[in-house]
Formats: C-alpha cells, structure tokens, sequence
C-alpha cells in the first residue's frame, strides 16, 4: 500500500485530507510540523510528502530543505499544500526542492490527481 505522509498544523486539514487518503486507498501518517516530518518520513518510509508551509517549531521550506540534503529521503516526492499563493511563495517552494505546489483551498480531485501524477513519476 502507498504511504503518504501528511505534514499540517491545522486538525480540520488534517482530517480532511487523511479522510480522503484513506477512502482511496493510501496508508497515511501525520506530523504536525517540520520537526515531526523529519523524524517520521526517516521511520515511515513515505512513498509522497504533503507538506504545510507555515506551521510551528520548523516551517515546510525549512523541512524540504533538509529531507532534500538527506541522502534517504531526497528522493520522495514532495507536494506542498499552502495558503501562501504568491507567485513568490511557489517559485521558492519549487526551488527547494518541491516536486509541485497546491494554493489553499484545494478540491479533494485536484490534489488526488497531483499525488497519483507525482507518484507515476517516481
């Protein structure tokens, strides 16, 4: 089974998207910051990252960074998941290393069609 793990601060998020995971059939796993991410996509083996920008102890750029210098979880794909929707905020999340970009809110078919696209790539 697919792994996805969900890297988001806000609970509804959270239960929104591993409710729509789960119903379509992925093994899903949830950090509630960058510092969780890190230790758990080591533990978890995640085949894809949803990641959260803005969030406590260590922001979604700063955790993409550091899976991406880490020679065992360089290769997931990542997807960010942001409210932040300047073309500013997605070139920076692209150049650290993200495989796409998603603006808050997002319909449940768009970010399905993103995870099974970047996870085809893979």
């Amino acid at each position: 089974m697919t792994k996805i793990l969900i890297v988001e601060d806000d609970p509804t998020t959270v239960q929104l998207i591993e409710f729509l995971l789960k119903k379509n059939d992925f093994d899903v796993s949830i950090a509630h910051n960058g510092v969780e991410a890190l230790e758990l996509s080591k533990k978890e083996k995640a085949d894809l990252i949803l990641m959260d920008v803005m969030m406590p102890k260590m922001d979604g750029i700063e955790a993409i960074e550091r899976l991406k210098k880490d020679e065992t979880t360089r290769d997931i794909p990542i997807l960010i998941l942001s409210a932040l929707g300047q073309e500013m905020d997605v070139m920076r999340g692209l150049q650290v290393g993200a495989s796409g970009y998603i603006v808050k809110p997002f319909s449940p078919k768009e970010l399905l069609d993103e995870i099974k696209a970047k996870l085809e790539k893979k």
